[in-house]
């Protein structure tokens, strides 16, 4: 999803047009960073990954090589993808015959993303925060000057950072309108592929009118690596897992907030959401969604 151009979000240049509030002081980012991060090597089994992020509650890892320099991120975007989402699935389908359980044993290097955002760790704040906004990213691994993993910085870390400063508009300014929303019936693999095409990790699960819940990528990766369903993926009857409705792997109790209220309110609601994201709700119907990367440029522009 690319960025908004609203309310003076870039500039002529095409670079964000920060608040002068947004400023940095020195070693910033070492206090701003997530530290331990938890990460993992390059060559380790994608079954790794899955069970690293399951058991840290993370739903990224920066990969690094065996010295501990960056080298990519791993997301649980890019499991779900590799399961039966999106195109990484080519690599189970061409590489294993459609055999899962030998699928697990890839490196994690063959779908890892290698173009990571990151950022130096004497970098200042503001130019890491323009920096996530532009390339529109929910996190930055930050190194050191020689590239060794230092940490990482968050959406939610921003969020958390920058969330003393007063926020008096309205959620109708910020949030992203008709939102794509499925009913409980579709199967995983139609909502994977659904997500991974758009470009999202979220989606609302709704029937008719009435909102039921919302899953995510996590939700899913965590239904797949976790009891009855992780056994049969073993077993290469991963069709048969997939072919679950969503509605036996949505979070609910979503929350639902008016177009009108204040950003200042709604985002201690996004914070605790488990989801990062409220729905908004104008004239008894839904109509947009709030996310915190919403919430990251509202705080961080003018």
């Amino acid at each position: 999803m690319s960025p908004k151009l609203v309310r003076g979000f870039l500039r002529s240049d095409g670079t964000p047009n920060f608040s002068s509030a947004v400023y940095s002081k020195p070693n910033e980012l070492e206090y701003i960073i997530h530290k331990p991060v938890f990460s993992i090597t390059q060559r380790s089994p994608i079954v790794r990954a899955i069970d690293l992020m399951l058991s840290k509650a993370v739903r990224r890892l920066p990969v690094t090589d065996a010295n501990g320099r960056l080298k990519g991120i791993m997301t649980a975007t890019d499991i779900v993808n590799f399961l039966g989402g999106g195109e990484y699935y080519n690599i189970v389908r061409l590489k294993h015959g459609g055999r899962f359980f030998s699928a697990l044993y890839e490196p994690v290097e063959s779908i890892m993303s290698r173009d990571v955002v990151s950022a130096v760790v004497t970098e200042k704040f503001s130019c890491v925060l323009e920096r996530m906004i532009a390339e529109n990213v929910g996190a930055i691994p930050v190194v050191s000057k020689e590239g060794s993993l230092l940490g990482i910085i968050t959406e939610y870390d921003v969020v958390r950072y920058l969330s003393g400063r007063a926020m008096t508009e309205s959620v109708s300014d910020w949030m992203t309108r008709n939102p794509v929303v499925a009913p409980p019936t579709i199967s995983l693999k139609s909502a994977s592929r659904l997500m991974i095409s758009n470009g999202f990790r979220r989606l609302p699960v709704m029937k008719e009118n009435l909102v039921l819940g919302m899953v995510t990528t996590v939700d899913i990766l965590r239904y797949i690596g976790e009891g009855s369903a992780f056994r049969r993926l073993l077993l290469d009857e991963m069709d048969q897992v997939l072919s679950a409705p969503v509605s036996e792997v949505m979070r609910m109790g979503t929350i639902i907030v008016k177009s009108d209220v204040q950003l200042g309110e709604v985002a201690p609601l996004i914070k605790t959401s488990g989801v990062g994201a409220v729905l908004v709700e104008e004239s008894g119907e839904v109509k947009g969604i709030l996310t915190e990367r919403d919430l990251l440029a509202a705080l961080a522009i003018e």
